[in-house]
């Protein structure tokens, strides 16, 4: 929300979570009320409905493709990985989160 709080025209907003104990701790909705957001949450075991999770799904593969260099080390090799997502496939991971969901509103298994 730090981040966040730098663009006043983000007031309002959701911030999607899932359902992990740090998040659904009563105090994170009041604060994220309290600083001009609004939660939603997903529901349990729903990774598909989430970007991110296709995202760190691929950065964990390439930081586990190898065994670490000498002058390696793990912030290294997962910034690396990170920068190494390129843009088209981020956009294709809220493509998919986003067909998901509307065939979740159907009422449709995924």
């Amino acid at each position: 929300m730090d981040e966040m709080d730098c663009f006043p025209e983000l007031k309002g907003y959701y911030i999607v979570m899932d359902n992990a104990p740090i998040h659904t701790a009563g105090q994170i909705d009041e604060m994220m009320v309290a600083r001009g957001y609004r939660s939603i949450y997903l529901p349990p075991y729903s990774p598909e409905l989430n970007p991110i999770e296709q995202f760190w799904s691929i950065v964990k593969n390439k930081v586990k493709r190898s065994s670490f260099e000498a002058t390696e080390d793990l912030a290294t090799r997962i910034a690396e990985a990170c920068n190494g997502v390129p843009p088209k496939h981020l956009q294709a991971f809220v493509q998919h989160s986003t067909n998901c969901f509307e065939i979740c509103l159907r009422g449709e298994p995924l």
